[in-house]
């Protein structure tokens, strides 16, 4: 698979993923505040899934990389959102949305860039 094809597919996991499992997970617990905690840890886990399996890969230039798929994940994750509300699917107005639901979004590239950064690091050191 290229890279743009991986970047797109695991992205759309990294959006689907999460999604079904507060879509599941939500519909049994009523209130908002678990909801956002069971939405913020599905998101940080899928995206460190997918951030590794992406980047073992990759030799080099570990933080452009990472900031390329954290911006793109993010980018993917809150189109869709914004066509499943806009197809009337999703129960969520946009002002509802862009309060509650896109700032978890943020997890996506603060981990992408982190691991990017421990990687660039954790290279730069194995020569010392």
């Amino acid at each position: 698979m290229n890279k743009n094809a991986k970047i797109i597919n695991y992205g759309l996991l990294v959006w689907l993923i999460p999604s079904l499992i507060t879509v599941i997970l939500g519909s049994f617990l009523a209130a908002i505040n678990i909801f956002e905690i069971i939405s913020a840890v599905a998101i940080a886990v899928t995206v460190m899934v997918f951030s590794y399996l992406y980047l073992k890969v990759i030799t080099e230039n570990f933080l452009k990389e990472s900031v390329l798929i954290g911006i793109s994940w993010l980018i993917i994750s809150i189109a869709l959102d914004i066509i499943l509300i806009l197809l009337g699917i999703s129960q969520l107005t946009l002002i509802n949305y862009t309060m509650y639901v896109a700032p978890l979004y943020i997890i996506i590239p603060a981990i992408t860039i982190g691991l990017g950064l421990y990687m660039n690091q954790r290279m730069n050191n194995v020569g010392d």
